[in-house]
């Protein structure tokens, strides 16, 4: 029992110590939740077949990005991403679902810097 236990605890922290290891700036949002240590707000929101976010609040050398779920025909999903935008700027990030395919999801990405 004591080897079990052992290699149940080697094991979570070599899992503590590779999330450690990690890039520590890219993190992914499907909605209004974030981490309590976060300072900004992230909005999404879609119109026809076009997917939106906006952030504000974050700092110069932070990023995001629009991240909208698709659906085809057949209702495979895929996701696609709008163009990054700098944390200061407030702008809009948008992604049109392409060809026949139809709006599922918006969300956001947010990388700091």
């Amino acid at each position: 029992m004591k080897t079990k236990i052992g290699a149940f605890l080697a094991g979570a922290s070599a899992v503590a110590v590779t999330g450690l290891l990690t890039a520590p700036g890219a993190i992914a949002h499907e909605g209004p939740e974030q981490s309590p240590a976060a300072r900004y707000t992230c909005t999404s929101s879609h119109k026809g077949n076009t997917g939106s976010a906006k952030c504000v609040d974050l700092s110069l050398y932070d990023r995001y990005r629009a991240k909208v779920t698709c659906t085809d025909s057949r209702g495979v999903l895929t996701v696609f991403y709008g163009p990054w935008r700098g944390g200061r700027s407030g702008e809009w990030s948008s992604y049109t679902c392409p060809g026949s395919g139809f709006f599922y999801k918006a969300g956001y990405e947010v990388e700091l810097g």
